[in-house]
This record gives C-alpha cells, sequence and structure tokens, in this order.
C-alpha cells in the first residue's frame, strides 16, 4: 500500500511538473509550485527529486530513448545518441533516405509524446548535447567523404553552426503553442527541412558537382 501511495505521489509530481515547465520554462519554474501543484510540502518534493534537473531527466528519458531506437533502427547501430562513432560508414544520398523516414517518425513520436517533446527540446539541457552530437556527427562523415574543404579547426567551427541551425528549426517547428499543421503537413515540411540541410551538406562530399 506505501509503495501505491508513494507512485501516486510520484505521478503527481511529474504531472506538475511538465505543467510548470511548459508555462514557465526551465530557468523560472518553481519548485515551490510544483509541490503546491502536487499538493505536497516543499521538503517532500525534495525526497522524490533533488532538482529541476533530475525532473526533466525523468520526465524526457522515455522521449530520448524512443529517438535514440529510431536512429539505431535507421542506421543499423552505426549511430546512437548516446556516443558517435569513429565511422558511419554512410554517403550523403543514405543520409538524405534515411532522414526523410526519420522525419516521419520524429512527427509521429511529437504526436505521442507532445509535451516530453516539446520540453526535451525547449527547457533542457539534453536539446544542448544533442545539437553537439549532431555536430560531432557531421565531423565524422565529412572526413569519411575525404572532401575538407576547409582547415580542421574552421570545419569544426562550421559544422557547430550547421548542427545548432538544424536543431533550432525543430525546435521552433515543435514548439509553437498552436500548431498550424496536421500530422502529414508536418512532416512534409521536416522531410524539406531535412531534405535541404543534406542537400546543402552534399557540396562538401566527395566527387559532388559544384
Amino acid at each position: 500500500m506505501a509503495q501505491v501511495l508513494k507512485e501516486a505521489q510520484r505521478s503527481r509530481i511529474l504531472s506538475a511538473a511538465r505543467q510548470e515547465l511548459l508555462q514557465y520554462g526551465y530557468r523560472d519554474a518553481s519548485m515551490r509550485r510544483i509541490a503546491q501543484q502536487a499538493q505536497m510540502t516543499v521538503g517532500n518534493l525534495y525526497r522524490y527529486f533533488k532538482n529541476k534537473d533530475e525532473l526533466i531527466r525523468v520526465i524526457t528519458e522515455p522521449a530520448l530513448q524512443r529517438l535514440d531506437a529510431l536512429v539505431r533502427e535507421l542506421t543499423d547501430d552505426r549511430v546512437t545518441l548516446r556516443q558517435v562513432n569513429a565511422q558511419v560508414g554512410m554517403t550523403c544520398q543514405d543520409l538524405q533516405d534515411r532522414m526523410a523516414v526519420l522525419a516521419g517518425q520524429i512527427v509521429d513520436l511529437y504526436f505521442e509524446m507532445p509535451q516530453e517533446m516539446r520540453i526535451l527540446m525547449l527547457h533542457s539541457s539534453i536539446s544542448d548535447q544533442i545539437a553537439l552530437w549532431f555536430s560531432h556527427l557531421l565531423e565524422v562523415l565529412w572526413r569519411e567523404w575525404e572532401n575538407l574543404l576547409l582547415p580542421q579547426g574552421q570545419m569544426q567551427t562550421l559544422c557547430r553552426m550547421l548542427s545548432a541551425a538544424l536543431c533550432q528549426g525543430m525546435r521552433e517547428m515543435f514548439t509553437w503553442d498552436s500548431l498550424p499543421l496536421d500530422r502529414g503537413q508536418l512532416t512534409a515540411v521536416l522531410q524539406a527541412y531535412f531534405d535541404l540541410f543534406v542537400t546543402m551538406l552534399g557540396r562538401f562530399e566527395k566527387g559532388a558537382e559544384r
């Protein structure tokens, strides 16, 4: 019975934290308001979660695990969100084809977990970690394509800029207060966005026409 009550309390905390984060964002979210919404004292709240970062990790972990599974499946376990392998073995066309599929799967995941995805992209340091991960992936791909048009240090900077641009575009798409597009339209837009991005990357692939 005590365990059931504990799980019910934990569930109320997470529900209150989702609403708090979506309304106020990470910086202005208040553990005191979360406790009030969950109908408990702040001291009791800290017995379950030590800070906002831990709350965010617990809330976003299911969505992050699903994203990681999608990436692994599409790349035959060559790429994972947990790390960047030294080799990927993927041409620009491979990347384009797989990202077109991934776009639809990401949209599906957003409609299944809208709160978790919004918090993941807007209100957590995890989104910054994903952007850094993608930057490292770009560096690996361009080394494999053997056509670095810039010195290594400059190419690393360019990779970070491109990764930040891609991630910011996705944040804009999935964090509108009133999403103006249905699932099919949103998928088409994200596929077009990914396609434009990979086409631009293809300019750097060995043997690509300029």
